[in-house]
C-alpha cells in the first residue's frame, strides 16, 4: 500500500469555538500547535470546499475534502466539517485521495438523510467507525463499515501501478501463429485492414 494512515480526524466548524478536531484515532495525534497551523485548510473558505486538499506540515501530511452543507436548521445556516487522513509527510498518499474523497460523499448523503452529524448521538458512532477505517486500511488495504441498519460503506485502496515502458517505433506486434487462421474471427473492418 503507498502510504500508512496515521490518523484519522474528524474536524467541524462549531459556531462558537470556531474550527476543531472532534474525533481523531488514535486521541491527541494532531498536536494543537499543528492544528493551528492547517486549520484554514482544514475548515476553509468556500472556494476550496468539496475540493480534495493535502497539506503538508511538521512532517505529516494531511488528506481532506472540507464539506459545507447549507441550510437554515443549522446555527449559521451551514454545516462545515472534514473527516480526513494523516499520513507521514515523505509518503505516497495518492491511493488514498479517492477514500477520502468518497468518505465526504457518503458523509454528506447520511447528513442530508438523516442527520448523521449534526445529531450528537450519532455523530458519536464516528469514533468506532474511524478506528475500524485506521486499523483495517492499514491491514487489509479495505474496509467496511457499518454505519447503521441500512447504510455501509465499502472502501478499498487501489494501488497505483508503474507505468508501463514507453513504445518505440520499432515496436510493432507480431503474429506468432499463421494470420490465416484468425481470418475466420475477424469482423469485416479488421479483414480490411
Amino acid at each position: 500500500m503507498g502510504g500508512r494512515i496515521e490518523c484519522v480526524f474528524f474536524s467541524e466548524f462549531h459556531p462558537t469555538l470556531g474550527p476543531k478536531i472532534t474525533y481523531q484515532v488514535p486521541e491527541d495525534f494532531i498536536s494543537r500547535e499543528l492544528f493551528d497551523t492547517i486549520q484554514v485548510y482544514v475548515i476553509t473558505k468556500p472556494e476550496l470546499q468539496n475540493k480534495l486538499i493535502t497539506v503538508t506540515a511538521m512532517e505529516k501530511k494531511l488528506i481532506g475534502c472540507p464539506v459545507c452543507i447549507e441550510h437554515k436548521k443549522y446555527s449559521r445556516n451551514a454545516l462545515l466539517f472534514n473527516l480526513g487522513f494523516v499520513c507521514d509527510a515523505r509518503a505516497k498518499a495518492c491511493a488514498l485521495e479517492p477514500i477520502v474523497k468518497k468518505l465526504a460523499g457518503y458523509l454528506t448523503t447520511l447528513e442530508l438523510e438523516s442527520g448523521f452529524i449534526s445529531n450528537e448521538e450519532s455523530k458519536q458512532k464516528l469514533v468506532p467507525i474511524m478506528t475500524i477505517l485506521l486499523e483495517e486500511l492499514n491491514a487489509k488495504g479495505k474496509c467496511t463499515l457499518p454505519i447503521d441498519e441500512s447504510n455501509t460503506i465499502h472502501l478499498k485502496v487501489i494501488e497505483q501501478r508503474p507505468d508501463p515502458p514507453i513504445v518505440q517505433e520499432y515496436d510493432v506486434p507480431v503474429f506468432t501463429q499463421d494470420k490465416d487462421d484468425f481470418n475466420s474471427q475477424w469482423d469485416l473492418t479488421t479483414q480490411q485492414v
